[in-house]
Order: structure tokens, then sequence, then C-alpha cells
């Protein structure tokens, strides 16, 4: 079950379930990206596939589903408890900077201090540690990933990373260049270029990090409603 607190790092979780994902031996992260309004789409994912994770990593394009779904996590015991221990996020072109939840959300976030109470801060990029790996998550937009991978690429070698993992294109994307991986879940609610809605569920184990796709096949449905295929790249 997650704590309902954002740290400094921007992460929600407890401090000691963030350090767990660092040197867990084998880890799931479900991500979702663009789901634009969808909450409902979200939370049916969450519902499914969040218990068998350790993390949840929104790449953008979310702030209005992921308030309700943060909201309806404080209120509801039993979306709480299905929700991974460790939630990032980072912030899309539609995204604000923070937005505001009805409980003190951001009381051990020092970088909230001058923001009012119950605020959530978007970060733009997020470097989270998983199994000895560090995975960078942006949404896209401010490295051009619409016309290819050359700025995503050069700010991973500067951070030292080897897997990146953004949305904004809506269109799913595992695809290996060199030393560097680029992984794009899709959207869950407005899919592009003739893919399906979809999602992405990474296995992190010691020596590599891969990508299971999922597509939405009735955006209404239960656990069936989900199959896996492969994207593009």
């Amino acid at each position: 079950m997650i704590t309902l607190l954002q740290n400094s790092d921007y992460l929600i979780g407890s401090p000691d379930d963030i350090m767990a994902l660092t040197m867990k031996g084998q880890a799931r992260i479900l991500t979702v990206s663009d789901s634009h309004g969808d909450w409902r789409g979200l939370m049916r994912i969450v519902k499914q596939f969040g218990p068998t994770c350790d993390a949840l990593v929104i790449t953008g394009d979310c702030w209005r589903d992921l308030s309700e779904l943060l909201e309806l996590a404080n209120e509801d015991p039993s979306i709480h408890e299905v929700i991974p221990p460790v939630l990032g996020f980072v912030r899309g072109n539609g995204d604000p900077s923070y937005f505001a939840v009805s409980y003190d959300i951001g009381k051990n976030n020092s970088n909230a201090r001058t923001l009012p109470k119950g605020s959530v801060l978007m970060p733009d990029r997020l470097i989270l540690t998983v199994n000895g790996h560090q995975i960078l998550f942006v949404h896209g937009h401010m490295e051009g990933v619409d016309y290819g991978y050359n700025k995503l690429g050069l700010d991973s070698k500067i951070l030292g990373v080897h897997y990146a993992v953004h949305g904004h294109t809506h269109v799913p994307v595992f695809e290996q260049r060199g030393d560097f991986t680029f992984i794009n879940p899709g959207s869950i609610s407005r899919p592009r270029g003739g893919s399906p809605a979809s999602f992405a569920i990474l296995t992190v184990e010691k020596d590599f990090v891969d990508a299971a796709f999922l597509k939405i096949n009735d955006c209404m449905g239960d656990e069936g409603s989900y199959s896996i295929f492969n994207p593009i790249g």
C-alpha cells in the first residue's frame, strides 16, 4: 500500500519503499502516458495491474487523471491498496507545474514549502533508480521526440542513463540504439499512427530492462480487455 506523501525527489511513497525499489532483485514498473482526461481508463489499469507492480510512473499529459487517482486513493481504501508503493510522474505539455489535492500531500516535500497546502509538484524529468539501473522518464516535448532521439539520446548520455521512457507522440515504441534503449508506452486514450491505445510494464532485472506492451481492446471492459502486442522499433 502506498504512502500518500510526495517527497523532495518528487516521488510519492515512503522513503523506505523508494529505497527498497533501488535494491529490489526484480521489479515491475507499470508505465502509462497521455491519458488526457481518461481517469476511468487509468483507474481500470491500476486496479488490474497495480497490485503486481512495484511502481507506477506516468509520463505526462495526465494531471487531471492523476489528481483524481490521488483523491480517490485518499478516500477509498480499495483504491489505496491497489496503487503500487512508489508513484512517479512527469509534466507534459498539457500539464501545469503543480496542482492541488484536498490533503497535505506535500508536507515532506521541501520544494513545496512556498506553495499552497496540498500542492503536488510535477517535475520536467524524473530519474528512477531500480535494481541498480537508473531510468530516465520525460514527457518528450522538450526533447523533440516527434523528430527523433538525438536530443533525448544526448541527454541520456550526459546523465549517464541507458534507458529513457517518454510519451507525447502517442505511439508505442521500443527502440535500441547502441547502448541506449528508448521506450514509449503509447497513449491509453488517444493513440496515433494506427497504433492501439496502450501502456507498458517494464521488467527490471539485474542485467537488463525489458518492456511488455499491452493494448486496450475494450476501453470499458474487464481484465480480458488487455492483450500483449509488439510495438514499432
